[in-house]
């Protein structure tokens, strides 16, 4: 029950969320705010359930339409529950930044629940047709956030963000159905599916349909461009849960069901995941690079960081794999923490433009001392998670191919020019529009703080996430070998 709790209750209280406004001020925050502390609490009772089997730290089965071999199968393990635990915190960081949002207030935190709920149910379903109804789920509260709470040219940012991402789902529901009628009984059950011998050369394509939706969403290039004009024009907590859970719903699947489910088409493809990766690395660090928009900037980030995680899942071994799931953790919480701290510069100076900014320094030293700590994460700065995820993919590449390892660093040496230069025009400098007076708030400095602690706290220590994480990648990897 505690699986499924963490999906019912941000969808349940995404609902209720609607009406709370009529019950007084603040209600639906106060309800959203409950609603995911909750959630939290299931996925400690998960972690301690009784109903694991080997590797999983809980499984549940509930039949839904036999006759159609329809159930709801959803489980957990140590990769699961450090997603969940992303989904549900940064669910928790996005009701507190968007303290003050007053428009349609009631269905503003009914969109951040259900894309938490959506995201939840991607981490947990087994029930490849499940997984594929939380998949094209998960696209309409992230559309609406942007269309509806976002700036600029949000409505042209919104329809990128659904056409792209909608349409791509289409090839993950067609592989779904094709595997569902050609096993030897109809089941959309990933561990039966698994098992039944799928021939090599079907895997090639139906890993393509699979992949194809998931590296959509991992923003991957060519697969890239609705993610720029969503980040800049999305409210800030859009952009939080944007680039802290739904671009991480794409690395898990990728992370998780090609190796499950078409091992021997994984070995095919891969060197294309690797060439992907490497020049998807290379692209958004250098298209960082030239940004003004502070937003659009950091964007840019996401786009080189997630094509590092594509290198290492691609990679196959173990270091890589490893490598691929820190950073798929580590970039959550810096990438959140950004889009944190740039708006609420914009809300101060109503500019987001480098060559507006300056001076943070002087006049706002703890939005000074913010910015350095989580551009030096972007940066891989030993101390930090994503320190240590990057070293990890790094490494091995460099057991598969040297080429591909020398790429991934000549990302890491361009990221040093974005970062200085966004860190030269924000913390120093003279401000060109008006100077920053107001530093962090208290509730800002807290979420901060929280982003900052789980930043360095994986990255000194490093096993508290090599750990869980742990038996989810030998698996992968044992599918792979097996492959081999």
């Amino acid at each position: 029950m505690a699986l499924i709790a963490m999906i019912l209750l941000p969808l349940l209280g995404g609902c209720a969320a609607l009406f709370a406004p009529r019950l007084g001020r603040n209600a639906e925050r106060w309800l959203s705010v409950i609603v995911l502390v909750a959630g939290l609490a299931a996925l400690v009772l998960a972690i301690f359930d009784s109903s694991g089997d080997g590797r999983w730290l809980a499984i549940s089965r509930t039949p839904w339409a036999p006759a159609m071999g329809l159930q709801l199968l959803f489980a957990m393990d140590g990769l699961s529950a450090a997603m969940l635990a992303i989904s549900l915190g940064l669910g928790l960081i996005a009701v507190f930044v968007s303290w003050n949002t007053r428009e349609n207030s009631g269905l503003f935190h009914a969109s951040l629940l259900w894309t938490v709920a959506a995201s939840n149910g991607v981490f947990l379903a087994f029930d490849l047709l499940v997984l594929a109804f939380f998949w094209e789920l998960m696209v309409v509260p992230s559309f609406l956030l942007i269309a509806l709470w976002g700036h600029g040219a949000r409505e042209n940012a919104a329809m990128k963000f659904l056409v792209f991402n909608a349409v791509a789902g289409l090839g993950l529901l067609a592989a779904v159905f094709w595997m569902a009628a050609t096993a030897p009984v109809i089941t959309f059950d990933a561990f039966v599916l698994s098992a039944s011998g799928i021939a090599p050369q079907a895997q090639v394509w139906l890993l393509a349909g699979f992949a194809l939706a998931f590296i959509v969403k991992l923003a991957v290039p060519p697969f890239h461009a609705w993610l720029p004009d969503a980040h800049t024009q999305a409210p800030t907590a859009g952009s939080i849960l944007l680039a802290g859970l739904l671009l991480k719903t794409g690395a898990y699947g990728l992370f998780r069901f090609p190796p499950l489910l078409f091992p021997d088409g994984f070995l095919v493809l891969a060197p294309w995941g690797l060439a992907l990766g490497s020049f998807g690395a290379l692209y958004g660090a250098v298209m960082a690079c030239g940004q003004t928009d502070a937003k659009r900037l950091v964007a840019y980030t996401s786009v080189a960081h997630m094509s590092i995680v594509l290198m290492g899942i691609s990679g196959g071994v173990h270091f890589a794999m490893m490598g691929a799931a820190i950073e798929m953790v580590a970039h959550a919480f810096s990438a959140s923490a950004l889009f944190l701290l740039i708006g609420a510069v914009y809300d101060r100076v109503g500019t987001r433009d480098l060559r507006e900014l300056g001076g943070l320094q002087r006049t706002a030293p703890r939005f000074a001392a913010a910015f350095a700590l989580f551009f030096a994460a972007v940066l891989a700065m030993p101390g930090t998670a994503n320190f240590l995820g990057e070293a990890l993919v790094i490494t091995g590449m460099f057991q598969v191919n040297w080429i591909f390892a020398a790429l991934a660093l000549g990302a890491l040496v361009v990221s040093v020019v974005y970062a200085t230069r966004l860190l030269k025009e924000i913390v120093f400098g003279e401000p060109q529009a008006r100077p920053i007076t107001r530093d962090l708030t208290a509730r800002e400095m807290v979420l901060v703080v929280v982003l900052g602690a789980c930043t360095l706290l994986f990255g000194l220590l490093p096993q508290l996430l090599m750990d869980p994480l742990g038996p989810a990648v030998d698996a992968a990897i044992a599918a792979i070998d097996a492959a081999r």
